[in-house]
């Protein structure tokens, strides 16, 4: 049977550049396998999910080159978990609780106050058939717990390691709420069955969740998936990120100009034992994934490191891998250009001021007339290429004897009205002598 995982976004906010990475691990990890990947919506808390942001979430992840074998959503399963539902309650390990949230926390309040566990104490269990009844047609409402067997719960982490929980330590989990709403242990596990996952790679926050879920699978009969919990990425000062950090979202990641590849890439690399690749060959990119060298401790977040990966990305791409994006930028570029401009922009929108740059036909540079005058007059033939600058430089200083920046300066003024910039050796093929003689204020 094909390894299958599965990334599962609850639709209530923006995708952000930590839940990205869960994505892109379970996408990658699974691929790496040539197993099937799966997007499941967790859309059961029906007051915060918005259909607006499932199509922004599935947006996102296209973007970033994550596609998906199937997707569906929890809110249009019900039936499925219905039926789990009633063989759990059934075998006696679905069990109604009355207690509200004050006297829950008074319990706890209690148990703290004298040095024990704050861990539920059964006590619903311990309500005879007619206390139930009498309840429930006093117009109380339940919530149903999960009973724990009394056992070790553990399995092997495939980035954790080793991990191991005494189900005694542990409260009976709340499957579903007073308003027959679930929780989310319950149709996440019920869909893991359903679909058959065999991995699944989540977030560390959610190692306790599994050592709920494991006696689940137990309950329902179903093999165990194996399981991989990655710690958080954190912002810069070393805290969570949220969904309501649009700063961070992947929508304005993408907005202020990233390459999808350089978030893909960073995400695969930062908190790993390697260096931050800058792959852009995606099928490379997922052979070359081991989890097992994901760190246990948590990386922490940089846009200074994002932004020179997708430097050195867009410095990688041929002609070929851009040509397209100009179109976008709705200007005419051949590959003349993208040799001239790859090195020297952070982000490709940079290219549309350079294209504007070259079209200029008016001087940049008011200052040195006497010597732009003289540059002109030297400027060799048409065509140009890469070789007519160092020509042309050679000329001028013969005739002028300037040399270093005293040369160069000026010229580089004249022709881009920038100090700093690309080689200007590449920036010659792309001008016709008449615009440079409108550049160096010869001609209007």
């Amino acid at each position: 049977m094909n390894s299958l995982s599965r990334f599962a976004p609850s639709p209530t906010g923006l995708i952000h550049i930590g839940n990205a990475r869960s994505a892109v691990l379970n996408w990658a990890y699974i691929n790496n396998k040539k197993g099937n990947f799966i997007l499941r919506i967790d859309d059961t808390d029906i007051e915060r999910s918005k259909k607006e942001y499932e199509e922004k979430i599935k947006r996102d992840l296209s973007w970033l080159g994550i596609s998906w074998n199937k997707s569906f959503n929890q809110s249009d399963r019900k039936k499925i978990y219905d039926q789990s539902i009633e063989k759990l309650k059934k075998d006696n390990r679905l069990y109604p609780c009355f207690e509200s949230q004050e006297e829950l926390s008074l319990k706890k309040k209690s148990q703290l106050t004298s040095g024990k566990p704050p861990i539920y104490d059964r006590s619903s269990l311990h309500l005879t058939e007619i206390e139930i009844k009498n309840l429930l047609l006093s117009g109380k409402k339940p919530h149903w717990r999960f009973k724990l067997e009394n056992k070790t719960i553990e399995w092997n982490d495939l980035i954790k390691g080793k991990v191991s929980f005494e189900s005694k330590n542990l409260s009976d989990p709340v499957l579903i709420r007073e308003d027959e709403t679930l929780l989310y242990h319950l149709p996440s596990v019920i869909d893991d069955i359903e679909e058959g996952v065999s991995e699944i790679i989540r977030g560390e926050d959610h190692i306790s969740n599994t050592a709920f879920h494991i006696q689940i699978f137990e309950a329902l009969n179903s093999a165990i998936p194996t399981f991989g919990h990655h710690p958080f990425l954190t912002d810069e000062n070393g805290k969570a990120f949220g969904k309501r950090l649009g700063s961070l979202s992947i929508e304005k990641l993408r907005d202020t100009g990233f390459e999808s590849l350089t978030i893909l890439n960073y995400l695969l690399s930062v908190g790993t034992s390697s260096n931050i690749s800058s792959e852009t060959d995606v099928t490379k990119l997922i052979n070359n994934y081991n989890i097992s060298n994901i760190s246990n401790s948590s990386p922490k977040f940089s846009i200074e490191v994002l932004k020179l990966l997708n430097k050195e990305i867009l410095q990688k791409y041929t002609y070929s891998d851009v040509k397209n994006k100009f179109l976008d930028l709705r200007i005419h570029a051949d590959n003349n250009f993208w040799i001239f401009v790859k090195n020297n922009i952070n982000f490709f929108s940079e290219c549309l001021e350079w294209h504007n740059i070259i079209k200029t036909e008016k001087p940049f540079y008011a200052d040195d007339k006497e010597f732009l005058k003289d540059a002109a007059n030297l400027l060799p033939k048409e065509p140009y290429t890469i070789d007519s600058w160092d020509e042309w430089i050679m000329e001028i200083n013969k005739k002028t004897g300037k040399k270093g920046k005293d040369l160069f300066m000026p010229l580089r003024m004249a022709l881009t009205g920038k100090a700093k910039g690309p080689e200007l050796k590449f920036l010659l093929p792309l001008l016709t002598r008449n615009n440079i003689m409108k550049k160096l204020g010869v001609i209007a």
